[in-house]
């Protein structure tokens, strides 16, 4: 047992700074692809929840489409489909784009739930005071919504950050293609993979833990 720990100890210490790197990786797709999928479901948000049918239904198809279909498969499809219409995106910007392209129809759903959950008597309320539609949305509606959004964001981004890892399968070197290789090169792969998993635990870990702060202090606000 003690061979086994040492040899696992200098195994682990020789792969330590290519694991970091892979890692670092990881965190900065999920750093770019996370605004960009907030971004893009406050953009659905407006035709979703519009009246009309002829602008709402073909965003909530697309909707529909992006959340019911695997994200890998989406990846591959815009990785594989972009050079055929002449575009040659990096590994990188492939897989950004296709995570904040899901997430963010997810997210449209989470925001429209919110918005939805506070009752018309609110609209009536501001309304009835002299407050236009965008101003009773920003200053009545908006706020309450905003702390039944928190919870719901937080398993979201939470899930996004995991996600990166499926951008391995078009090449692109972070976490979990890096290990993937040390895994080739050593044979260890049970140490390599709980150590990778260790990795995405403290990343999930400080995001869960950032989203309970900010609910934490919007609560105490409101």
């Amino acid at each position: 047992m003690t061979d086994y720990l040492a040899q696992t100890a200098v195994l682990l210490g020789s792969l330590w700074p290519k694991l970091v790197d892979g890692f670092l990786i990881t965190v900065a797709i999920a750093a770019a692809a996370a605004p960009l999928a907030l971004v893009f479901g406050l953009v659905l948000l407006a035709p979703r929840m519009d009246a009309r049918a002829f602008i709402s239904g073909p965003t909530v198809a697309f909707i529909e489409l992006m959340r019911n279909t695997p994200l890998l498969v989406q990846i591959y499809l815009i990785y594989f489909g972009l050079p055929v219409l002449g575009l040659y995106p990096s590994e990188f910007a492939c897989g950004v784009a296709g995570i904040a392209l899901q997430h963010g129809a997810f997210l449209v759903e989470t925001y429209r739930g919110a918005i939805e959950s506070v009752g018309a008597r609110q609209w009536d309320a501001a309304r009835a005071i002299g407050m236009g539609r965008f101003t009773a949305f920003r200053t009545v509606i908006m706020p309450q919504a905003l702390i039944k959004i928190l919870g719901p964001l937080g398993n979201q981004l939470i899930v996004l950050a995991k996600d990166t890892s499926l951008v391995s399968a078009i090449g692109v070197m972070e976490l979990t293609m890096t290990g993937k290789l040390a895994i080739e090169r050593s044979a260890a792969s049970a140490e390599v993979f709980v150590t990778i998993a260790l990795f995405y635990l403290a990343m999930t870990t400080a995001i869960g833990g950032a989203m309970r702060l900010i609910e934490y202090r919007v609560a105490g606000r409101s």
